[in-house]
């Protein structure tokens, strides 16, 4: 990047100086030769490009961009006071070896001096702005690597909480010699290549994570004793959908950690995909009623549901609404994923 920009000033740079040649060429004397008039134009291009230069790698950078505003006003006077002698000097030498007549003001020191204040002054009024994107286009940068590294920080934290729990359950059912076992092994071996291979893209297939959720109802279904409710309906194709990893089955674990652990008897989970332009996803669990006297469950939230708030916020910006609802007897999650990516 930083060489894309450097060839960008330099093409800019020249084409400016060539700019100046030729209004130098149109404004020089009549009465030269060709040959003569581009020669004194470009030697005192080259001056003058020699002082532009001088002030933006130089005299900007040490006393202006540190606040030393005075000195740098100063410096850059008296690099001009330098430079109109020369400049002087330069061109009474043009002029005398070409016969014939030449503009009053090639010979003017005052000219001279504030022709060169001039072209400071306008190559400090250019580097200003180029100053003001290169530190926009820095901050951006240091923002997209924070923003990656807080995505990589959440998904990393999401990743182990999945695998505690399933291995937990892996180990309940050998404790009971459950012909389970090898159904959940083999599930949970399908879940980790999903995770460690296939969830390090930016986005996957809509389809694949729909299968890894399908994959974790499998095995909650049999750890668990009871008898449930549980539903999954797909409305609408999710072949060609993109969307960022792991983004729901933290509503998903939620609903089997806070809703069907602590209820009794009409236990359910309700989950609906629905692609239309956009995603909805629902997801609505029955919840266990306080009974006065028995352990209140904890309240429903923790690490997952923080991180999948802040994953969204990061990764779709304004285009999600995300909406819970907690009633005494259920809990619902709606979210809307705008502005989905299609694969072709």
């Amino acid at each position: 990047m930083y060489k894309i920009q450097n060839n960008n000033s330099t093409a800019a740079q020249i084409m400016i100086w060539m700019i100046l040649s030729f209004i130098l060429i149109y404004l020089g004397p009549k009465s030269w030769t060709l040959v003569h008039i581009i020669s004194w134009s470009l030697l005192n291009t080259m001056l003058y490009a020699l002082l532009a230069n001088l002030n933006m790698y130089i005299l900007f950078p040490k006393f202006l961009q540190n606040g030393s505003i005075t000195i740098y006003i100063t410096s850059l006077i008296g690099t001009c006071l330098i430079a109109t002698p020369i400049k002087q000097l330069l061109n009474q030498y043009l002029c005398n070896l070409e016969p014939g007549t030449y503009e009053s003001w090639m010979l003017d020191q005052r000219f001279h001096f504030i022709s060169l204040v001039v072209v400071a002054s306008l190559s400090t009024l250019v580097r200003l702005p180029l100053d003001w994107l290169k530190v926009q286009n820095e901050k951006r940068s240091l923002l997209t690597k924070n923003i990656e590294s807080e995505l990589l920080f959440l998904k990393n934290q999401i990743n182990p909480h999945f695998l505690f729990n399933t291995l937990n359950n892996l180990y309940a059912l050998t404790l009971k010699k459950s012909d389970y076992a090898p159904e959940l092994v083999l599930k949970l071996s399908d879940m980790l290549r999903y995770m460690l291979y296939e969830c390090n893209e930016t986005v996957v297939p809509l389809s694949k994570e729909i299968h890894y959720i399908n994959n974790y109802i499998a095995l909650e279904k049999i750890r668990l004793s009871q008898q449930a409710d549980i539903q999954i309906e797909i409305v609408g194709d999710p072949t060609n959908i993109n969307v960022a990893p792991l983004l729901f089955i933290p509503f998903i674990e939620n609903s089997f950690k806070h809703g069907l652990k602590y209820s009794t008897t009409d236990s359910y989970i309700h989950i609906q995909f629905r692609i239309e332009d956009e995603i909805h996803f629902s997801i609505v669990n029955s919840k266990h009623i306080h009974i006065p006297g028995m352990n209140k469950p904890k309240s429903v939230g923790g690490i997952g549901l923080n991180n999948v708030r802040k994953r969204l916020e990061l990764i779709y910006p304004n285009s999600h609404e995300l909406d819970i609802i907690d009633q005494l007897d259920h809990y619902q999650v709606n979210l809307i994923l705008k502005n989905i990516i299609i694969s072709k």
